[in-house]
């Protein structure tokens, strides 16, 4: 008679723990970029073992890898309850849009990750591929659907939503991503930014022939 043998129970990835190392990881990959961290750093960093860590990441881009995508999920939670601003005047819609992204691009998170990581993400392209489909691509995408809507109901006549979505972005953001990664009056960048984003909003819908509101609070290009 054969005796079929028992499974090996092993115990189940702790949630708490993966979370652990991942923030860890992504604290040491803001700071001092990917090369100079290591899987000794980022277990010490996290209070588990090294068999830990390598026990949920074979290697060091496999877990730059996970805590780059985390980011860009969270990052696209963000923007997604951005774009999903109520009914309302078309200026003050795309406002909200404007000015909660640009908020987040003059976060100290954002920042250290241009600063910091962009260069690293050039030897992981698939990384790299994938933070821009979930990050700026679908920032993109969102700002776009927003005016294709505008456009059906006759609000702006604009021929590409995606282009005028990208070009929308570039008034609102300007020079100030170069000012930000050199650490340049970023207090006056926050101060000034939704003045910015009102009077690049009233410019572009100019533009694209849409009737402007006529409220004394807006900025006049």
């Amino acid at each position: 008679m054969q005796i079929e043998a028992k499974k090996k129970l092993g115990r189940p990835p702790d949630p708490a723990k993966v979370e652990a190392v991942l923030d860890a990881g992504w604290t040491l990959f803001l700071a001092k970029g990917f090369e100079a961290v290591s899987m000794e750093a980022i277990a010490h960093a996290s209070g588990v073992s090294r068999v830990t860590v390598y026990k949920h990441f074979p290697d060091k881009a496999a877990l730059f890898a996970t805590a780059v995508l985390r980011a860009t999920k969270r990052i696209e939670a963000e923007q997604q309850q951005a774009g999903a601003a109520p009914d309302g005047p078309l200026a003050e819609r795309l406002e909200r849009f404007g000015i909660a992204l640009m908020s987040f691009l003059g976060s100290p998170t954002a920042i250290s990750f241009y600063s910091v990581l962009s260069g690293e993400l050039r030897h992981h392209p698939d990384v790299a591929k994938t933070f821009y489909e979930l990050g700026p691509a679908r920032t993109i995408a969102n700002l776009a659907t927003l005016l294709s809507e505008a456009q059906v109901s006759g609000e702006i006549m604009i021929a590409d939503a995606e282009r005028a979505a990208e070009m929308l972005i570039g008034m609102w953001q300007g020079m100030s991503n170069y000012r930000l990664a050199l650490a340049i009056d970023t207090d006056g960048y926050h101060a000034a930014l939704a003045e910015n984003v009102r009077a690049g909003v009233a410019l572009f819908l100019r533009g694209v022939q849409a009737e402007l509101p006529t409220t004394g609070d807006r900025v006049a290009p």
